[in-house]
């Protein structure tokens, strides 16, 4: 701020006429007129004043006073960091898998802690770390409905699977796709002619679980091949053929879920 002009003291005891920029050769009234000194002129736009009246309210003519630097505005490096975060973050979250959303909730987590740092930094944009802010938490809520959705999704479908899978039973088939050897043509099948007829008719409804063990099916015809069944009934077995109805059929039928029960690898 500039000083005013008026009646000031220039370092010499002597009060000196300031005109607002520099000194001028005006003293006031008293001053020793020998040491240079000039009585001062009165003008219109300053009226004389007395010097012991001036009391001057400024510094001294010469000395500004120092202005406190404004620091200059940083780059809200901070903010872009936490804003990447939540970037990264929601994409982790999102994937459905467990191991990623694990990992993306913890990134938002940072996300959340470096952008809401990145706000109170002075002299530094605000918008990178209020974004960062606002998406971590969106991210991390779009994230958690997208996990449980997904598992969900995987519960339910397994329950409906186990659900409508087929329980292995004796179901026999009228017409087998691969019928096979059945070694003598008359009289008792042997037990593998009779367990590959089995297998036949357990593939035609759509059970293969016994597939790559053929001493399940071994075991199941000696159990068939012991039974009183008749004959003739086996022969069909052999075959991959279901002739039989009524109580000979459900006879038949009980004597394979016994035999499946026994033979199964898992049961011994």
């Amino acid at each position: 701020m500039s000083t005013p002009a008026g009646w000031y003291d220039d370092g010499s005891g002597r009060q000196r006429w300031w005109d607002g920029s520099q000194w001028t050769d005006q003293y006031a009234p008293g001053a020793d007129a020998g040491t240079g000194g000039a009585s001062p002129m009165a003008t219109p736009s300053t009226p004389y004043v007395s010097a012991q009246h001036v009391v001057p309210q400024y510094a001294a003519p010469g000395y500004a006073p120092a202005l406190t630097p404004v620091a200059p505005r940083q780059p809200p490096t901070l903010g872009f960091v936490g804003l990447g975060l939540a970037v990264l973050g929601t994409a982790l979250a999102c994937t459905p898998l467990l191991i990623t959303f694990v990992l993306g909730a913890l990134v938002l987590i940072a996300a959340f802690i470096v952008s809401l740092v990145a706000v109170f930094r002075k002299n530094t944009a605000k918008w990178p770390s209020i974004v960062g802010i606002c998406l971590s938490i969106i991210g991390g809520i779009v994230g958690a409905i997208v996990f449980t959705a997904v598992v969900i999704f995987t519960l339910t479908t397994a329950i409906i699977d186990a659900a409508s899978s087929p329980f292995p039973t004796s179901t026999f088939s009228e017409q087998p796709s691969d019928p096979p050897a059945t070694g003598d043509s008359t009289g008792r099948p042997s037990p593998e002619a009779i367990g590959k007829g089995y297998k036949v008719m357990l593939n035609a409804g759509g059970d293969h679980q016994f597939d790559d063990d053929p001493e399940f099916f071994t075991c199941v015809g000696g159990y068939f091949y012991d039974s009183d069944l008749p004959d003739d009934v086996l022969l069909d077995l052999a075959q991959g053929l279901d002739s039989t109805t009524g109580t000979v059929r459900e006879h038949a039928i009980q004597i394979g879920l016994d035999a499946t029960s026994e033979c199964d690898p898992l049961n011994g």
